[in-house]
């Protein structure tokens, strides 16, 4: 465990770095797009926004003030992500992950970058149904385009049924309005709109139900060294990795994951 006398040097070179990757660019720096999916999935990333875009944002941008570039964000629909990297109109594509599959292109053509973060993905329920078990969940919200494989076997024998919403937010009301029994997201999404809305139930992440961790990477076709440029950033400034994680309200993901199985959400 880091010793607190360390701490404020840590968090003093880190707000640095984020204060340059603040600053604005210089008017010649290279330009590289970075697409995500077209969803809010804040606070991990929400490339949409108009000004926070999230921690993976915020990571990009230190590193890109350090290397002395230019990040270009977009945002679109998952297919369409892998058809404009393949043509390369983008550079890069994030999240992404070696074993991921699409029907657009092999990860063998593909490079990927070190985990900029973990994602900790599970099924919430309302609080009378917290641990009665994966028989009672007969139906379950998930954003369009999402594929939990650990429901796959109960959805191809019939005893589970996913209900694809537009949104994270679509999501949370299939349930709070019982039109599904439970729903699958990522616990920190999940937190974050919950705190916002007032109108739900406060809903919990059963671990006697599918659940997983999930690394994000970057990944690219055509930038595989800046992507080498990216690890080493990445390995060479824990201190930034930590205060971001802080600031978006990112735990460790296994560690929270123990947590709740020990009882404590």
């Amino acid at each position: 465990m880091m010793k607190l006398s360390f701490f404020p040097k840590l968090l003093s070179s880190a707000s640095l770095l984020l204060s340059a990757a603040l600053s604005s660019n210089s008017a010649c720096a290279e330009t590289y797009v970075v697409a995500s999916q077209n969803i809010a999935y804040y606070p991990h990333y929400e490339f949409s926004a108009v000004k926070d875009r999230g921690y993976a944002w915020a990571l990009l941008e230190a590193f890109a003030a350090e290397r002395g570039i230019t990040f270009e964000y977009v945002s679109m629909p998952v297919l369409r992500l892998q058809i404009e990297l393949e043509k390369g109109n983008v550079d890069f594509v994030y999240p992404d992950h070696p074993t991921w599959t699409n029907p657009v292109n092999d990860n063998a053509t593909k490079h990927f970058s070190v985990p900029l973060t973990e994602s900790l993905v599970g099924t919430f329920v309302k609080p009378e149904r917290y641990g009665q078990g994966i028989s009672s969940i007969r139906k379950v919200s998930i954003v369009l385009g999402f594929s939990p494989l650990y429901w796959q076997d109960r959805i191809e024998s019939g005893q589970t049924k996913l209900i694809s919403v537009a949104d994270n937010k679509s999501a949370i009301y299939m349930a709070q309005w019982d039109r599904a029994d439970a729903f699958d997201m990522d616990y920190y999404v999940a937190r974050y709109l919950m705190d916002k809305l007032d109108d739900v139930d406060e809903f919990k992440l059963d671990p006697d139900l599918p659940v997983t961790v999930v690394e994000f990477c970057l990944s690219t076709v055509r930038k595989p060294e800046l992507l080498l440029e990216l690890n080493e950033f990445i390995t060479n400034n824990p201190g930034l990795i930590a205060m971001l994680k802080t600031r978006y309200n990112i735990g460790n993901a296994h560690y929270r994951l123990e947590s709740i199985q020990a009882g404590l959400q």
